[in-house]
């Protein structure tokens, strides 16, 4: 009989990648088979909007009070 006489109680430190990639392999065919589904629509009737002509812009209103209480509009 033939002992070994090397310490066999080593702890092995790999990460076991074979789980990770076999649910990784399952998220890729649920999203394969559910992605044809999600082009499924309800027809719906959205609201239909008028083009209406653009407001025209005036000259702002500029009031200004000087120092002795004197009212200038449009003025510098």
């Amino acid at each position: 009989m033939a002992f070994s006489t090397q310490d066999t109680d080593e702890v092995l430190s790999e990460i076991n990648v074979t789980p990770l990639v076999d649910v990784m392999l399952v998220l890729l065919v649920v999203f394969i088979v559910t992605a044809p589904l999600l082009t499924n629509s309800i027809p719906i009737n959205l609201p239909k909007t008028e083009s209406v002509a653009p407001v025209e812009q005036k000259d702002p209103l500029v009031v200004s009070i000087d120092g002795q209480g004197k009212l200038f509009i449009n003025k510098d």
